[in-house]
């Protein structure tokens, strides 16, 4: 099967924003709800839960909030779909701007992944907590396709596990699967490339080598029906795909070599050293805040990083982005063989 061709957009800083629009205009209805852009349904009931409002953008009716309550026992339920860009990191983007918004920092909070396994299809989503006034809030973010959805359960008290447990529940009525089998994305996927990596010939090259290397580990080891929810940027082996495939070039690929600056070999040469001391797995998992999703049975020696750390100084930051790759408009048809 060919990976999609990569497509360079020269001068073209790498800023990615998803369409978060507030919900301002209500919706009436009495009956359950289909959302026309998306095919999502908002039940008029989600077990002892009532639907009491339907929301959208009065300027743009893609995005898309319903809220449920039970107030007998002062449960409260809501979710949203946005329509953001495809871009391989915009769930851990989007994740980390809602918690931005609420005043917290990355590491002020407690992260973890989650995932909705239906049927053939595998969504990979972020969880947190917050706690105010006595009551305790669970938000979970997920790739479903060409959409971001967000849900949030609030309820007093501060058992975790509980809240973990209904919100589960809850989620299982919606099928999620359904809306990314609705709007499922393709394998074909373009880069983004930023103007720092045309820097020099090198940089530009070993930009490029990430990305396909990145495609190669995506085409190897996901398939359709995982890939049809959203680029797989919260694998650990895939974004060590991409700094191995930065590094491989000169090392492996280039026999007739091009010339760097100071700035890309210098890179190349911390790169290097970080994968020869085996450290670039830990290196990775604390650069996303432990938001990645390792092998099975992985070993990690953090403390042993830590203290090769203090030795060596970080000269990379993961969120320099060089590239961002990016799923094009087209839909999958999940009825053909690859």
């Amino acid at each position: 099967m060919k990976i999609g061709a990569l497509v360079i957009l020269l001068l073209v800083p790498v800023i990615i924003f998803s369409q978060d629009l507030k919900t301002n205009k209500k919706i009436k209805s009495d009956t359950n709800f289909e959302h026309m852009h998306s095919g999502m349904i908002a039940p008029v009931t989600l077990d002892d839960l009532s639907r009491t409002a339907l929301l959208t953008n009065a300027k743009n009716d893609s995005v898309f909030s319903v809220v449920y309550e039970n107030k007998d026992n002062d449960l409260l339920f809501k979710f949203k779909m946005i329509n953001g860009l495809l871009d391989e990191e915009r769930l851990s983007n989007f994740y980390f701007k809602n918690i931005r918004d609420r005043r917290y920092a990355p590491r002020e909070v407690t992260n973890k992944l989650v995932e909705i396994k239906e049927g053939l299809f595998r969504l990979n989503g972020i969880s947190t907590y917050f706690s105010h006034l006595g009551k305790l809030t669970n938000v979970r973010i997920y790739e479903a396709g060409f959409w971001i959805f967000t849900s949030e359960m609030t309820q007093k008290g501060s058992d975790t596990s509980a809240l973990d447990k209904r919100h589960e529940e809850v989620i299982k009525k919606l099928f999620l699967s359904k809306l990314v089998e609705k709007n499922p994305l393709s394998k074909f996927t373009d880069s983004f490339v930023a103007k720092a990596a045309f820097r020099d010939s090198l940089m530009l090259r070993s930009t490029l080598s990430s990305s396909f290397n990145k495609l190669k580990w995506t085409h190897d080891n996901i398939d359709k029906y995982e890939r049809a929810a959203g680029l797989p940027g919260l694998y650990l082996e895939y974004q060590m795909a991409g700094l191995n495939g930065f590094i491989d070039y000169k090392t492996e690929k280039n026999q007739n070599p091009s010339k760097g600056v100071y700035e890309t070999t210098n890179l190349i040469e911390f790169l290097t050293k970080l994968r020869s001391t085996g450290f670039m797995d830990e290196f990775l998992m604390e650069s996303y805040y432990y938001l990645l999703i390792p092998p099975k049975d992985h070993k990690f020696d953090f403390e042993g990083y830590q203290k090769w750390k203090s030795e060596n100084p970080i000269e990379y930051d993961v969120n320099q982005k060089y590239y961002v790759l990016v799923n094009t408009q087209k839909k999958a048809d999940l009825s053909k063989e690859e």
